[in-house]
């Protein structure tokens, strides 16, 4: 050929050129049909320049070049894209056709600098003179550009040249992968960007249960901060890997062992605690320093893939908590605090700070919500979550810090993306009621609901004597238009309630320790009230070994520094001990509500049927559209019924019950007798609904099913 094209397939924009290797005369270029004009960059050069700024995107650009070289007639054509300015595409997507690399698409977005350069391992570091520069896309700010010469794992960043003459190297914001190397300072804030190749990396288990993992009613979550996660009891204070091993047969087997932990016990989804790279090796993963690139200290992008592919193989959905509410409060950390970055990124003193919304501490700076390009951004990470790495369901960190405009925004380009697949949008919006805004006006399923905790802990389960009526009905009822996955309930806590730094402590030591028989009781009825409430339940993790030590972001379990050291916390006990018996109450009701389809409908299916304030004793009655119909008996206080005395109503006259579940089953940690567990006792109803005499044992919860 005598003129160099771009290659077949890639993007092109801006003022894209066209060198020709020998002189050429009656020179006609058209795109798409159409004629356009030319501009020759220099006399002697045989290089012009073609501007595709004001053709459409998204769209196939078909180059049609007719010349005349040395009097002979030519003609070539190739195929290009243009690429879009709002959506998509930031950072660098490694560009494959029939399966092969071509090489890797850059898109950058800094308004207002003279140029934009990408320099990198597959360039040697080359400077302006001999870089790589980007295409500005008009006047929005992007910058764009191909290189068939940077490849999966090359390191980058851009060098950015301003009007004034001054010049700075900056991370990407949108790097899917981050190292430090010696072309930076190890404990500067500009990482070096690594090039990460998805479609390199073959989902092996993906579509298994999708019908299940798409059905939102049938979440039941365990959370885990991964660091920490099922940690060796012998003290040691390294964090946990996503994977282990040195070939991709023991990677995926060393994380199958941990997740069987979690499917064995019923849950049916996983979520994590941020994965995203934050400031330090050892933290909670609250304050990212880049929203794209996964945690180091963890491992790999791919290392993570493999962790969400075995959680689908087990039937496990996964989460992921995205925090783009704020960035890292270090700056020498943060990739939106760079120079030429942090204006464009970053809001000074944004009134939807956590200092200004609430007066509470300064967690960093705020990304700037009020431009587009940024909120783009920001949608773009939780796409690439979804598209990326397959995940589930994405739960929004403290969305009361996000704009009301910026969150409809960003759920509403989700939802219309993702909706009909299923994904999980969930926020932490901690008010009062939630729901009408998370819900109803933003657009997520659901809400995290931190009532439903501080009334258990405090005035139902946690109560002296007997628990609050009022407490429970907002504990077990408390929903958004009936839809059961609308609240997300914790009533032993999330990582917040348990995590010692943020001033919080294990369920049980709420109720007096691990050694006390109430505790561990009021243990089993708040986790069995929490499967069987209205809403989705969540454990954080620890807590179905019922540890009396609190959880730090660093020591996790096994540290010096935790409120309650009884006794060596142990992630296996043994059957027999009071570990091993809530353990198995925990993976019985968890499975009796993935069985069970009564325990998983809205609120117009549920009904609270019997009411004894005096005594402390209340029972709803739940059902499905296929004729199963339970009937949940709670009794929140010290009184307790032997000997088949007590009466109650089930709203359902003339029907036969029978006793599939009781909290104080001797195998849990109770005792014998204390329900109706005689495979030949079904106390029936009579015409008028009321239940013929029951054993109820105190602070329990019983399911009767009707025959």
């Amino acid at each position: 050929m005598s003129v160099k094209l771009p290659l077949s397939g890639t993007f092109v924009g801006g003022e894209t050129k066209l060198v020709f290797t020998n002189p050429i005369t009656d020179l006609d270029i058209s795109i798409n049909d159409s004629s356009i004009p030319i501009n020759h960059s220099a006399p002697a050069s045989n290089t012009y320049t073609v501007s595709v700024n004001n053709l459409p995107t998204d769209t196939p650009l078909k180059f049609t070049i007719n010349y005349k070289e040395s009097g002979i007639e030519r003609s070539e054509s190739i195929t290009v894209y243009k690429p879009r300015h709002d959506l998509g595409g930031m950072g660098a997507t490694v560009i494959r056709r029939n399966g092969n690399i071509l090489g890797t698409f850059f898109k950058f977005w800094l308004p207002n600098v003279k140029n934009v350069y990408v320099i990198g391992s597959f360039n040697d570091w080359a400077r302006v003179d001999r870089t790589f520069r980007l295409d500005s896309l008009g006047d929005s700010g992007y910058w764009y550009g191909f290189s068939p010469d940077a490849r999966p794992g090359n390191d980058y960043k851009f060098f950015v040249r301003g009007f004034d003459g001054n010049e700075s190297e900056v991370s990407d914001p949108a790097a899917k992968d981050t190292i430090k190397t010696s072309h930076n300072e190890p404990d500067d804030n500009d990482a070096n960007a690594v090039i990460v190749d998805p479609s390199a990396f073959e989902w092996v288990y993906d579509s298994y249960h999708a019908d299940r993992r798409r059905d939102l009613r049938q979440y039941i979550i365990y959370q885990a901060h991964w660091g920490t996660f099922f940690r060796p009891s012998n003290g040691s204070l390294d964090y946990e890997k996503f994977t282990k091993g040195t070939n991709l047969s023991e990677k995926r087997f060393s994380v199958a062992q941990k997740l069987k932990h979690i499917a064995e016990l019923g849950f049916t989804a996983l979520e994590l605690l941020p994965v995203h790279e934050s400031n330090g090796a050892t933290n909670a993963g609250y304050d990212p320093s880049f929203y794209f690139a996964v945690e180091s200290a963890y491992g790999s992008p791919d290392d993570l893939r493999i962790l969400v592919d075995e959680a689908h193989k087990l039937g496990l959905s996964v989460i992921f908590d995205a925090v783009i509410n704020h960035l890292t409060a270090d700056l020498s950390h943060s990739s939106f605090s760079q120079e030429f970055i942090r204006g464009w990124y970053i809001k000074e003193n944004a009134p939807w700070s956590n200092h200004n919304v609430f007066g509470g501490s300064d967690w960093g700076p705020d990304p700037d919500f009020e431009r587009p390009e940024i909120r783009n951004l920001l949608t773009d990470c939780i796409r690439m979550y979804f598209n990326e790495y397959h995940v589930d369901g994405i739960r929004f960190d403290a969305t009361t810090t996000i704009p009301n405009f910026a969150l409809k925004e960003i759920i509403g380009q989700l939802q219309l993306k993702y909706g009909w697949q299923g994904k999980y949008l969930i926020a932490e919006h901690l008010t009062d009621n939630p729901f009408d805004y998370i819900v109803g006006d933003i657009g997520c399923h659901a809400g995290w609901y931190k009532p439903a905790f501080n009334e258990a802990i405090y005035r139902v389960v946690g109560a002296l004597g007997k628990g609050s009526f009022t407490g429970l009905r907002q504990v077990f009822e408390t929903n958004h238009d009936g839809q059961p996955q609308s609240a997300i309930k914790y009533l032993l806590g999330s990582h917040d309630e348990n995590w010692e730094s943020h001033g919080g402590k294990s369920a049980i030591h709420h109720f007096g320790g691990l050694f006390n028989r109430y505790s561990r009781m009021k243990m089993r009825l708040a986790w069995a009230l929490n499967v069987c409430a209205l809403g989705t339940p969540m454990m954080f993790m620890g807590t179905e070994y019922m540890t009396d030590r609190s959880w730090h972001d660093y020591f996790g379990y096994n540290g010096t520094s935790a409120i309650a050291q009884s006794k060596p916390f142990v992630w296996e006990p043994s059957a027999n001990s009071a570990e091993g018996k809530f353990m198995k109450m925990v993976r019985d009701i968890n499975r009796l509500r993935t069985k069970v389809g009564a325990l998983r409908t809205s609120n117009r299916k549920c009904r609270l049927v019997h009411v004894d304030r005096d005594n402390g004793v209340y029972a709803y009655k739940r059902w499905d559209y296929f004729g199963n119909v339970v009937l949940i008996i709670i009794n929140i206080s010290d009184g307790q019924w032997q000997n088949r005395q007590y009466q109650l109503h089930t709203d359902t006259p003339n029907s036969r019950w029978h006793e599939i579940f009781n909290s104080q089953y001797v195998n849990y940690g109770g005792w014998t007798g204390s329900g109706n567990s005689d495979s030949s006792f079904y106390p029936v109803a009579d015409g008028a609904g009321l239940l013929q005499g029951i054993n109820i044992p105190k602070w329990s919860l019983m399911i009767l099913k009707q025959q």
